[in-house]
């Protein structure tokens, strides 16, 4: 998994784009998503909260 600018976006520098090199899983999904948020946490980054548990949520509905 890699961690980059949005590109396509509107403002690619106020957007991040999460991208795999082959297969990626739930789990691994799961992974970035709560580094990104421990980390935005860790630098006292103002973010919106919520994003892992409705990643979760919908990762078992699908399931």
């Amino acid at each position: 998994m890699t961690l980059g600018i949005g590109l396509g976006a509107p403002d690619p520098e106020s957007a991040l784009r999460i991208a795999h090199m082959g297969h990626a899983n739930a789990h691994q999904l799961l992974g970035v998503l709560a580094m990104i948020e421990a980390g935005l946490t860790a630098l006292a980054i103002p973010h919106g909260t919520g994003a892992l548990d409705a990643a979760a949520t919908e990762l078992a509905r699908l399931a």
